[in-house]
């Protein structure tokens, strides 16, 4: 179960950082090339030039992007642009946001807060503890964090962990610790996402949530990669010291921990786009699904196309309300298309037992092996790598996607339960890559974790 530990975080300096919104940055791992430039151009202390520096054509081990993050990392602290919080706390981080207007049926634009808290997580093997991944990894991006950490000893960025509390009473106390003070972090980022954070270094009322998580489950959420690279450098470090003791922090790792119980938390799709499958035909497609699936088709010419894609998106949720369902676009057909399960055991028939039943029920598994595998040809091996399908977060750009010269199908999902989420982890298995797409992601650029010393005792 969940071991919290508070920690001496690195945060940005605002005496010397007048605005704190010029240093922050999204995940690594959702930036492109061009914003990628944009962050670098922004602020010369930008957090993007140690979670993802720029190469160079002459980079070499030594002289690279990571030995590159190494000395900002360290010239930072040095000039005072970042500093290590003097007690150890935990970090009250609300996000004020609402989804894209693509998606108004399912969340009508409403404003959201999301609430969690920020704090170290002692580091369990997936299966031995108390802590459970719901999606695949790759070898490539965790190879890619190991040598960030390696080089810079910290944690940059938090692994967004869920757990379950319905009664709320651990964000009911982080409220109450904060009623009376300003957030210490006060940004927006270019989504408009509000970003704010308390700093709680009350040793009681740490304790108090220690004590509250102690028999709690967590499922990542998102951090898979960063996960399992913080399992990787424990297991480098406990080689490397002598008289280890497990109480060395880089046991544990940065997490953000979320009640999947509150009424602020969302989960939105994300959409496949097919292309390259040899001797495609629309019409052999849709005959092949009719088989497994009722379907309905939307007709539309470019007068009423935007009109009738309001209407497809609404109609896709509502068959999902009772029945896995996708919304389906073919390039050069003015149709779309709602597809919906005969019945809710197709799977079971069609499959049998070679599938665990926790996957029957769930929309990207009858996508990816009834559909994709099974009627497309697409075998697993060539999902993973990714060979004939990319995807892509929000229904317009799906399916503007979909429209472009060498694309042939877009697959549009609804979003995959919590519960179903918390199902699968529960059961010990993972899910098909970008199975969930939890909004908004977390800043990077908060609070840092070195890893230097113990941990602080409770």
């Amino acid at each position: 179960m969940a071991e919290i530990v508070p920690f001496r975080g690195i945060l940005y300096n605002p005496k010397e950082v007048e605005d704190l919104n010029e240093v922050m940055a999204p995940p690594y791992d959702v930036i492109s090339p061009e914003y990628q430039d944009m962050l670098y151009q922004r602020h010369p202390n930008n957090i993007i030039r140690l979670i993802l520096g720029k190469t160079f054509p002459d980079d070499a081990p030594g002289n690279d992007r990571y030995s590159r993050a190494a000395a900002e990392f360290k010239k930072w602290q040095d000039k005072e642009v970042l500093k290590r919080d003097k007690i150890p706390a935990i970090y009250y981080y609300v996000q004020v946001y609402k989804v894209g207007t693509d998606l108004k049926s399912v969340h009508n634009g409403h404003r959201k807060v999301r609430k969690g808290f920020m704090a170290l997580a002692r580091l369990e093997e997936f299966g031995k503890g108390g802590i459970h991944p719901h999606e695949k990894t790759l070898a490539g991006p965790k190879a890619d964090r190991l040598k960030l950490i390696e080089a810079c000893n910290a944690n940059f960025s938090c692994i967004f962990s869920l757990y379950s509390e319905p009664a709320k009473s651990i964000n009911k106390l982080l409220e109450d610790c904060c009623i009376n003070g300003s957030p210490i972090i006060d940004v927006k980022d270019d989504d408009d996402v509000e970003s704010k954070v308390w700093r709680i270094d009350n040793p009681a009322s740490i304790k108090r949530v220690a004590d509250i998580m102690s028999d709690k489950p967590l499922f990542i959420a998102d951090g898979h990669h960063r996960y399992e690279t913080a399992l990787n450098y424990r297991n480098l470090m406990r080689e490397k010291i002598k008289n280890y003791t497990g109480d060395e922090i880089f046991n544990y790792v940065m997490m953000y921990f979320s009640n999947m119980d509150d009424e602020g938390m969302t989960i939105l799709p994300t959409h496949r786009i097919i292309h390259s499958i040899q001797k495609f035909t629309p019409k052999a497609f849709l005959v092949n699904c009719s088989h497994f699936f009722d379907i309905e088709e939307v007709s539309w010419n470019s007068d009423i196309e935007l009109r009738i894609r309001k209407e497809f998106y609404k109609r896709i949720e509502e068959k999902g309300a009772t029945l896995p369902s996708f919304g389906v676009f073919v390039n050069g057909m003015n149709s779309y298309f709602v597809l919906t399960v005969k019945e809710k055991d197709i799977m079971n028939k069609v499959f049998g037992g070679s599938i665990p039943d926790v996957f029957k029920s769930l929309d990207v598994t009858i996508l990816h092996v009834l559909i994709l595998n099974n009627i497309l040809g697409i075998s697993s091996s060539a999902q993973e790598k990714q060979e004939n399908i990319f995807y892509v977060k929000g229904l317009d750009a799906a399916l503007e996607e979909a429209k472009k010269d060498g694309m042939q199908i877009a697959f549009l999902l609804n979003p995959t339960k919590i519960e179903q989420i918390k199902a699968v982890a529960s059961a010990g298995h993972v899910m098909p890559q970008k199975s969930t797409y939890f909004y908004p992601k977390l800043l990077s650029g908060l609070v840092i974790n070195p890893f230097e010393g113990v941990v602080a005792k409770i």
